[in-house]
């Protein structure tokens, strides 16, 4: 059932205000978009400025302060050489080479040094006597007697060498308990030298040979680590060879300290030292990287060696405090310190004077272009949902009055052809009377038709005041008890009075007998008009020969009113807006169905001023059923 409702292409906006209001959003926003972009790009172009300077700042700071540094390292050579104690960095040795060896030392104690003074052993003439005994006559007991009296002299270089012939001579008589004594005696002796080596190392080395033919593997066990401790802590002062023979001789793995690695790094950089009066050299082997800063002196070569990390303690709070990370590169390009990457700034080994290049970048995640950034995506995306949401709201707006427009338009033409048919009829009728052409008998027909014509007027008038004072929200309501089955009646016969064949069609056999009173608060004009309007519809949009059936039931504190037709129906779209007012559907036009869209409209306000609720259950082809629901008055 069409009814009062109006849809199709007349509904849908005119391409040109759609592309009209596209423009009219898009433009600024497009606008907008190119502004914010280029002043990103410039944003971004300061921004690459700003860090730069920032990260050359860094630079200068980080190569200045590890300048710094090693120039306080150089700055306490002279004092060192002589013979002052100085501050050195932390695991950090000072040496003092002169051309017969190592003559000054501070700090760590190396395991080995690139050169060693010759050792000074007990003059071989003291021995001579003791000797004879031992090769010449092979007399063990008189060279053994000879040797202990040696043994017991003031001299340490006389008491070493002759511990030394002792326990050779005890091992030859097979007496491993006094050899092994006569050693032990011997390693006692730390400052001693005896066959070009130091005594602790040469009676360790042969205490650990009597252990293992002894068979003793616990004992040979703990004297070979005890060897490769003292070797290992730095007590003497010995060359690589000396270093490797020991360590070798008791089959002791290699061991890596933080000490060897200074060693192995000062014999890499001896023949530099040698080459130039002063410098700065770094050498980096697989356990690390080691700094040094040398000058030759009268006393002979100077030097301060540590590791590099102990040159870049003092840089961590400068970087954490810029921001920014570094890194060390050696001349072959591979990295020995920190832990910086990508693109930043860089410094050669000639700039910082360093013996590395220097890398340095930022590690500041939020840079103030991605803060402008998203500030500038937020608060345009913002301004696309307020541009948007206004631009729907004006266009839903501008389409809604252009639909109102015309739907007001097609009011006024149906209004106009609705007051023309009765206008028409009572002009001619007017007109035969006033001419006289009218036979007596049948002038009562005339009056009756123009009474007939001027009530229907009047009442159409009314119904269009009605509606413009209910449109307005004046519409005043006279309350009170009413009977809807009563109300129901009177409103039937009204149509029995107006057209028989109406009323014929009118099925009541539904309505509650009027027996049972059903009281509603109405308005009881306002309620008969409502009703009217419904069965006006469901007469005029039903077939001739169907019945329009009206029902009335009660349950629940409420009184439904239906009023069912056998109509086209009403589509699922069209339902959602045949309340609006000036509103026709389709079955109004391919029906040619007269009316002025408006009673549907004042059917629903009346129904809701009443505190009911105008319900609409219907289906294309098989009619529609209109139901005024409305509470019961209290007993």
């Amino acid at each position: 059932m069409g009814w009062n409702l109006q849809l199709g292409s007349r509904r849908i906006a005119p391409l040109k205000l759609l592309t009209l209001f596209a423009l009219l959003s898009g433009i600024p926003l497009l606008a907008l978009g190119w502004l914010g972009w280029r002043v990103l790009q410039q944003d971004r172009a300061l921004e690459s400025q700003r860090v730069r300077e920032r990260l050359d700042n860094a630079a200068a700071l980080i190569a200045r302060e590890l300048d710094r540094t090693l120039s306080a390292w150089e700055t306490v050579l002279p004092a060192a050489a002589d013979g002052q104690a100085v501050t050195l960095p932390a695991g950090g040795v000072f040496v003092l080479i002169a051309p017969d060896g190592v003559v000054g030392h501070q700090g760590v104690r190396l395991p080995y040094y690139p050169r060693v003074a010759a050792s000074i052993s007990a003059d071989a003439s003291l021995f001579a006597a003791a000797e004879h005994y031992e090769f010449r006559e092979q007399n063990l007991a008189a060279a053994i007697a000879a040797y202990r009296t040696l043994a017991a002299a003031p001299d340490p270089s006389t008491r070493g060498g002759a511990l030394l012939r002792l326990a050779r001579c005890l091992r030859k008589q097979g007496r491993t308990a006094d050899a092994l004594a006569a050693y032990a005696d011997l390693a006692s002796l730390p400052l001693v030298s005896v066959a070009g080596s130091p005594a602790e190392l040469v009676a360790r080395r042969e205490r650990v040979a009597l252990f293992e033919s002894a068979g003793d593997s616990a004992a040979a066990t703990r004297e070979r680590a005890l060897l490769s401790s003292r070797l290992i802590e730095g007590r003497f002062l010995i060359d690589r060879v000396t270093f490797d023979y020991f360590l070798g001789a008791v089959s002791a793995p290699p061991t890596v300290s933080s000490t060897t690695v200074l060693a192995q790094a000062v014999e890499g950089m001896w023949p530099a030292w040698q080459e130039q009066a002063a410098g700065r050299v770094a050498l980096t082997n697989d356990h690390g990287t080691v700094v040094a800063t040398w000058r030759k002196t009268p006393k002979g070569i100077a030097a301060i060696t540590a590791s590099l990390d102990a040159l870049t303690a003092s840089v961590g709070d400068t970087l954490r405090s810029l921001q920014v990370a570094a890194r060390l590169d050696d001349q072959a390009g591979e990295s020995i310190w920190g832990t910086a990457a990508g693109a930043g700034v860089t410094r050669s080994a000639r700039e910082t004077g360093l013996p590395w290049s220097l890398l340095v970048t930022s590690t500041d995640p939020v840079t103030f272009v991605d803060s402008r950034r998203n500030l500038f995506i937020g608060g345009f995306a913002l301004m696309s949902l307020v541009v948007f949401a206004a631009s729907y709201v004006a266009f839903r707006a501008v389409t809604r009055e252009l639909a109102v427009a015309r739907l007001q338009s097609d009011f006024v033409a149906a209004v106009s052809h609705e007051f023309r048919t009765p206008l028409t009829a009572m002009c001619h009728l007017t007109e035969i009377l006033e001419q006289g052409d009218a036979p007596p008998e049948r002038r009562p027909q005339y009056y009756q038709a123009l009474g007939k014509e001027s009530r229907r007027l009047r009442t159409m008038v009314e119904s269009l005041l009605d509606f413009g004072r209910m449109d307005s929200g004046q519409r005043s309501y006279d309350f009170c008890a009413t009977d809807a089955v009563e109300l129901v009646d009177q409103v039937v016969q009204e149509f029995s009075g107006r057209s028989s064949s109406a009323a014929r069609r009118i099925d009541t056999s539904s309505v509650v007998a009027s027996g049972s009173a059903v009281c509603v608060h109405a308005d009881r004009e306002a309620l008969a008009l409502a009703l009217r309007n419904l069965l006006d519809n469901a007469i005029k949009y039903s077939p001739e020969s169907a019945p329009v059936r009206l029902a009335v039931t009660a349950g629940d504190g409420t009184v439904a009113v239906s009023i069912e037709d056998r109509g086209p129906g009403v589509s699922a779209e069209e339902r959602r807006s045949i309340f609006q007012k000036f509103t026709r559907g389709s079955a109004a036009r391919s029906l040619n169905v007269k009316g002025t869209g408006i009673g549907l409209t004042m059917a629903h306000q009346i129904v809701k001023a009443h505190g009911g609720r105008l319900e609409l259950d219907s289906e294309l082809g098989r009619g529609s059923v209109f139901t005024m629901v409305l509470p019961v008055m209290p007993q």
